[in-house]
């Protein structure tokens, strides 16, 4: 959904005026580090909004990465007259993806787990979801079972995958504990 330059304005004014009566200063703090400092937190309230580049040098990515993440469906900034732009939302989209990965998941069961979650989300919404932008209308009550089923599916299969990844890491670790003992001097070794 494209929205326009005043409307984007808007929102990111009115993200900035919530963010600074209603939370306390101590979380903002909190977000700030999670974005990378107080810098990066003030640049994502730029009126005319926070493009892939600028958006790629904030969180020290190289923009083909931001890019790859957007074909592959796990950030979702606004379209501003047809260009992206983003927001404090956004990063916490990306440092997600990024936690999951660097437990060892595929971007595939990343968006498993992500789709699960805003499934919870959309649940406990009784099927709507509202964002910064805009509403969306989500599925009936039959249709929200199958889709539950699906994404379980899912989220099963990547389950899976990280129990072999953790088997395979438990005999690494195994192999690389007796290596250490095997070097380690021993008490009784001739000198």
């Amino acid at each position: 959904m494209d929205i326009s330059a005043a409307n984007f304005r808007s929102a990111v004014q009115g993200l900035r005026e919530a963010l600074m009566t209603t939370m306390p200063a101590e979380q903002r703090e909190q977000l700030a580090v999670m974005c990378g400092g107080p810098e990066v937190f003030e640049a994502l309230f730029d009126l005319r909004g926070v493009g892939i580049g600028r958006f790629a040098a904030l969180m020290g990515l190289p923009a083909t990465t931001v890019r790859h993440l957007l074909r592959e469906d796990l950030l979702h900034p606004m379209r501003v007259n047809g260009k992206f732009r983003f927001l404090l939302p956004n990063v916490a989209e990306l440092r997600g993806v990024q936690q999951w990965q660097a437990l060892g998941l595929t971007l595939e069961e990343v968006r498993a787990f992500l789709q699960g979650q805003q499934l919870l989300g959309l649940a406990s919404q009784g099927g709507l979801t509202v964002t910064l932008h805009r509403t969306e209308e989500h599925p009936d009550a039959e249709q929200l079972a199958q889709l539950k089923a699906t994404v379980l599916t899912r989220v099963q299969a990547a389950i899976a995958g990280l129990e072999q990844k953790q088997a395979t890491l438990t005999r690494q670790l195994e192999q690389a504990r007796a290596l250490a003992a095997a070097l380690a001097p021993s008490d009784s070794a001739p000198t």
